[in-house]
């Protein structure tokens, strides 16, 4: 796993290259290659040591902010629980609804959690009445 993360790096440092066709093949491919072993980028909090690299983990590595505490999880049901308040927006762009994972298209009311990802408007009020 180590050497995927590794690429995946490498492939978004040259993603910033001046040539515009290797920029966006390289960015395609660290897009491919962090679906694929379901890799999660973060960047940090505070002031960054090294700009611009973020930090990565799997599904298999528990989220955790600074200091230890846990962003979010995900319950038994499949439900993502989460420790922000969601945001009521119009989705600027279209996306995949965390809780029944269907799509949403752009223009379209949605929560929005911090944590990553978006709920459709009918979603959320059945996902808040089980909370």
């Amino acid at each position: 796993m180590k050497n995927v993360v590794e690429r995946v790096t490498q492939l978004i440092a040259l993603a910033t290259s001046p040539n515009e066709n290797e920029a966006r093949n390289a960015a395609l491919l660290a897009v491919q290659l962090i679906r694929k072993h379901r890799i999660v980028l973060t960047m940090p909090i505070g002031p960054a040591s090294s700009p611009s690299i973020p930090r990565a983990r799997t599904k298999s590595d528990p989220g955790r902010a600074e200091g230890g505490a846990r962003r979010s999880r995900s319950s038994g049901r499949g439900n993502k629980r989460v420790a922000d308040p969601p945001e009521k927006i119009v989705a600027p762009l279209g996306g995949e609804c965390v809780e029944c994972g269907s799509r949403y298209r752009a223009d379209t009311t949605v929560y929005w959690f911090a944590s990553g990802g978006g709920m459709h408007a009918k979603c959320y009020e059945e996902w808040a009445k089980r909370r």
